[in-house]
């Protein structure tokens, strides 16, 4: 009898010291913690009480904030959104209490170039410009191996997974020789479909310079080993052009092959600093063409960074062209092209010449004209594009902070507000991917969430990095870590040589000279 008192009351002491534990251990936790325990019990059941969704991936009408933010509930069953209500409603679902906390769809990035990142530090370029660059590229790609083209690939992967992005469009570089090539695809290949089981969309886009569509013997098996792989379109690097009759021709060739194939198009577009370039003239007029005959594929235009250095006329004629034409998405790259245009060092034909060797501070900062084109009706989004490597050599596939940058850059805060601007990095380059129709938040939608709970505005959530955001998929919590940088460091460790300095751009950052012609269908 003694034993078992004294036994009954040993269990009773441990389940007190336990819950005195627990109860000081909840008592002096972060607010962060708490919500994801309260998250993780959810399960993909829960409601999200008071979060600030913007106003941008919510049905318009939506009673918003100065800053473009809607206060409201997310209601979360069996991982699909329920319902977004302004006002409370009886339920039986476990509720969350999330403070204010900003709440935004998972991410979509729908211009990357995932085979050449994470090359820095191996691969460096030493005058930051275009004309550089493309000289660092073709230096280090004879170490384009599957096994190193797949662990960049998959480590930018990660990277993006882990910040929250849903999708991600990369284009298929360096497919300049078919060992490469095959290295490519199969990297692609295999990414797709591990990421693919995480719930994470990857896509390719087969791109070839652009008078090349113009010759069957390239194109033909261009276009059949780019369709082999699935989640893959077609796509061109334009180079710098303007309108003329063959750049339209090449054009026409493209969109009949994605008319045969039912592909959608994605072009590299007047990523220039020169004012002469304007191939979207021609895109225009062929792309009419195209609607005419019945083309319906989407179209997705990466850069278009000379559209703003044309004349007011120029500009208007280009915006309500592309709107009319439907189905047309204009992706500007703010981090990259920041960094490249009207950078010293470049040269035609990328853009207009700038001394290499002068101290010079840029005159202007390389962004299209988000603000007309929205205005115009046009689809625009934001996107990560090169990260880490010899195009830009920061980054880190976070779309919050290509958001971020593109309302600092494009003065967006006040085009009214960085709220109605959040589709930039959510809705509109999914529907640019083909990924959706409606809004996130609809009924019925994969509660794919990012929350940041130290964040109640979006002033306070451009002002951090915000690494303790929490991410659903289908309403629960992701449980994953940053990969380390050190994971690559095999990779990287060896610096790939130095360009020639007799190595010159040919043409469109598609072609070098150096003694012979070497033809070439990259960036």
């Amino acid at each position: 009898m003694f034993n078992n008192n004294s036994s009954s009351l040993a269990v009773a002491a441990a389940a007190a010291a336990v819950t005195s534990v627990a109860w000081w251990w909840w008592k002096n936790t972060t607010s962060t913690t708490k919500l994801r325990v309260a998250l993780w019990w959810g399960r993909g059941s829960v409601i999200l009480e008071d979060v600030r969704c913007p106003a941008a991936v919510l049905p318009k009408g939506s009673a918003a904030s100065p800053e473009g933010l809607v206060a409201c509930n997310v209601h979360i069953h069996n991982g699909t959104i329920a319902a977004v209500l302004l006002q409370d409603a009886d339920t039986s679902l476990p509720r969350v209490a999330c403070g204010a906390a900003v709440c935004v769809p998972c991410f979509a990035d729908a211009h990357a170039h995932l085979v050449k990142t994470q090359v820095v530090p191996r691969n460096r370029n030493s005058t930051g410009s275009m004309t550089g660059a493309l000289a660092a590229e073709v230096c280090d790609r004879p170490r384009w191996t599957l096994e190193d083209i797949s662990r960049r690939m998959e480590f930018g992967l990660k990277c993006a997974f882990h910040h929250g992005s849903k999708a991600a469009r990369t284009h298929l570089d360096g497919c300049s020789t078919p060992e490469i090539a095959d290295a490519v695809y199969a990297a692609f290949d295999a990414a797709r479909d591990k990421f693919g089981a995480l719930g994470m969309t990857v896509q390719g886009v087969a791109n070839l310079y652009l008078p090349l569509w113009l010759e069957p013997e390239i194109a033909d098996p261009h276009v059949k080993r780019a369709l082999a792989s699935e989640n893959v379109v077609l796509g061109a690097y334009c180079g710098n052009v303007s309108y003329s009759p063959e750049v339209v021709r090449a054009m026409d060739a493209l969109f009949a092959y994605a008319a045969n194939h039912l592909s959608d198009v994605d072009l590299h577009i007047d990523e220039s600093n020169d004012p002469d370039c304007c191939a979207l003239l021609a895109l225009c007029e062929s792309l009419e063409k195209a609607r005419a005959t019945g083309y319906r594929g989407r179209v997705v235009l990466g850069h278009a960074c000379a559209l703003a250095l044309q004349n007011d006329e120029t500009k208007a004629k280009i915006c309500a062209s592309l709107a009319r034409l439907q189905d047309v998405y204009v992706v500007a790259n703010p981090f990259t092209n920041l960094a490249l245009q009207d950078r010293r060092g470049t040269a035609r034909p990328l853009g207009l010449p700038v001394a290499a060797d002068a101290p010079r501070t840029p005159f202007w900062r390389g962004i299209t004209l988000l603000q007309e084109l929205k205005a115009a009706g046009v689809e625009v989004a934001a996107a990560s594009d090169n990260v880490r490597d010899h195009w830009y050599p920061y980054g880190d596939y976070d779309m919050l902070a290509v958001w971020a940058n593109a309302v600092i850059l494009g003065h967006l805060d006040t085009a009214p507000n960085e709220g109605s601007w959040a589709d930039l990095v959510t809705d509109t380059p999914s529907r640019a991917m083909g990924l959706v129709d409606d809004f996130s938040f609809s009924v019925g939608s994969p509660a794919d969430l990012v929350l940041f709970p130290n964040a109640r505005r979006l002033s306070e959530l451009f002002a951090r990095p915000h690494l303790d955001r929490l991410v659903l998929r289908r309403g629960r919590l992701q449980n994953t870590q940053l990969p380390p940088f050190s994971d690559l460091d095999d990779l990287v460790a060896l610096a790939s040589p130095a360009p020639d300095p007799d190595l010159l751009v040919l043409r469109g950052a598609t072609v070098l000279l150096q003694e012979e012609e070497e033809e070439d269908d990259n960036k």
